[in-house]
């Protein structure tokens, strides 16, 4: 529930986009008029934001909003915004259990929980960045392509990259930091089991935390042991595979086959990565492997 109360004069311009992802609720919010803002987000679950244009005079609970602002607000308790007269803010309201969740696996189970308080933070440039572009573009993408809510892989390939972005974005305002890496023999091993468990599933490629959850470890220690062995981030791995299951699908579906519904069975939501990551990997767009006439092998018999 929200209740807004203008405070300046003049007429009232906003716009709220807003869209349901599994556990969590994104939204745009564009206001153009200073406004005294209450809402009561959804019960149980935490509220991160950051600013996309920021003019002077907004207070998030009281505290000054710059242009990059980490926004966040503990569960259950009531939001109160003064927006300054211009403003556009990406908020998501994330369920206090698969965030907590997601961020032990990736931490490891032992490590405080990395959000504790209702404040703003300033980020680097380079932290507020990401986190502004990850949101924007799941937004967009299941805005302008709606049927990829209709797909359990693209569903979860979107929450995965809220919740990674989130979580980066409230570590850099915290000092804690991770235990030393394990020893090469021992990220040898680690490699190996992930590579085994995510070839074994190919037609279901894992998320990052689906695999680190299945090896028992944190997401960062399995993104250290993915670089020091094969010099690619698990996420680059994974994303190979997927990549590799689309192109199987694309040569044998035919002219006929759709490129958005196959990305989509193979966990990809923004279409235009989606062409990017195909074509750098093989050469050629996504419609183009569909053009192609499939190889059939015809064996006669006497």
């Amino acid at each position: 529930m929200q209740d807004y109360l203008q405070l300046s004069a003049g007429r009232f311009l906003g716009e709220i986009i807003e869209m349901t992802i599994g556990p969590i609720q994104i939204f745009r919010e564009t206001i153009w008029q200073c406004v005294d803002e209450k809402a009561n987000p959804r019960r149980n679950s935490y509220t991160v934001g950051v600013p996309v244009y920021m003019e002077e005079g907004g207070y998030w609970q009281g505290y000054h909003v710059a242009r990059n602002s980490l926004m966040m607000l503990r569960p259950n308790e009531e939001l109160h915004f003064r927006t300054p007269k211009k403003s556009t803010i990406l908020v998501v309201v994330i369920d206090r259990d698969v965030f907590d969740a997601f961020a032990r696996d990736t931490m490891g189970r032992d490590a405080p929980l990395p959000i504790s308080g209702s404040h703003t933070r300033e980020l680097p440039e380079a932290v507020a960045r990401p986190l502004r572009v990850s949101l924007k573009e799941v937004l967009s993408s299941a805005v302008s392509t709606p049927e990829v809510l209709e797909h359990e892989g693209s569903m979860k390939a979107m929450i995965e990259t809220i919740l990674s972005a989130v979580l980066h974005a409230v570590l850099a305002c915290s000092a804690e930091s991770e235990a030393a890496r394990s020893s090469h023999f021992v990220q040898r091993a680690i490699v190996e089991r992930a590579r085994q468990y995510v070839l074994a599933n190919r037609e279901s490629p894992p998320t990052v935390t689906e695999l680190s959850a299945h090896l028992k470890m944190s997401r960062r220690g399995l993104h250290h042991a993915f670089m020091n062995v094969l010099g690619i981030n698990v996420v680059t791995f994974l994303r190979y595979v997927r990549l590799h299951g689309a192109r199987k699908d694309l040569l044998m579906a035919g002219p006929e086959g759709s490129v958005n519904e196959i990305a989509c069975k193979w966990g990809f939501w923004h279409m235009g990565m989606f062409s990017a990551y195909y074509k750098a990997l093989f050469g050629e767009l996504p419609s183009a492997t569909l053009r192609k006439t499939p190889c059939i092998s015809i064996t006669s018999g006497h």
